[in-house]
């Protein structure tokens, strides 16, 4: 891994990790005590809500 490669992660967890605070209203240690399994599900979960909402923006959009 290069160092650039190492910075863009550290960056990208830095990122997820304050995603999920904000989110869940949990704190940073919560967050970080999380097991893998719980916090790359509640990730995907968090993508398909995202997703979804984005969906129906558009939809209500298109009908105006």
């Amino acid at each position: 891994m290069s160092p650039n490669d190492v910075d863009e992660y550290r960056k990208n967890v830095a990122e997820t990790i304050f995603a999920c605070m904000e989110l869940s209203k949990q704190s940073y240690l919560e967050i970080i005590e999380m097991p893998v399994k719980r916090l790359h599900d509640y990730l995907k979960w968090k993508d398909k809500l995202e997703e979804e909402k984005q969906k129906i923006m558009e939809e209500e959009a298109s009908k105006i």
